[in-house]
């Protein structure tokens, strides 16, 4: 049980982390910072600090709904998913601008 706490703990750090830097890259880069067409469309409509915030609860409560389901192998599984297909992304550009 310690080990799924751990996971979920990591999986909403990782949550506002992408938040974060999503944020910074879209105040920079503008909307087409963001990967998903869905929030690139709710950026333009309401704003990418609400969109975000919004989009990264919404993340969180479903993982919290998982953890508390005892799906910890999932909660694991979309939390490397999201280190691999998300955080690692950005740190790749945001380490490869000089």
């Amino acid at each position: 049980m310690r080990i799924a706490r751990a996971v979920l703990a990591v999986f909403i750090v990782l949550q506002l982390a992408d938040g974060l830097i999503t944020f910074a890259a879209v105040q920079i880069f503008g909307p087409a910072a963001e990967g998903n067409p869905i929030l690139v469309a709710w950026i333009a409509v309401v704003g990418p600090a609400v969109t975000l915030v919004l989009a990264k609860g919404v993340s969180c409560a479903l993982a919290v709904l998982l953890y508390s389901a005892g799906r910890f192998k999932t909660l694991s599984a979309l939390t490397a998913v999201m280190l691999v297909g998300a955080i690692g992304p950005w740190l790749s550009v945001l380490t490869s601008i000089p």
